[in-house]
């Protein structure tokens, strides 16, 4: 079980590096923006209104996460 979430943290970790490394117009392209990757971050993804409908409220987690 530990073994399972030092996966999963280490995975939203990466996620999140990569994700905000990305260019602005990359972030558009998938409908995120930078602010929406600081709220994700902080793990406030509903309290950003562009998230609604984005891909991250659909996942149920504040990163999104593979596998």
């Amino acid at each position: 079980m530990f073994s399972r979430l030092f996966a999963h943290m280490q995975m939203r970790r990466s996620t999140a590096f990569l994700l905000s490394r990305a260019d602005d117009h990359l972030l558009n392209d998938i409908g995120l923006s930078r602010a929406d990757l600081r709220s994700m971050h902080s793990g406030l993804h509903g309290a950003t209104p562009g998230l609604a409908a984005g891909p991250v409220q659909s996942l149920g987690c504040a990163l999104p996460v593979a596998g």
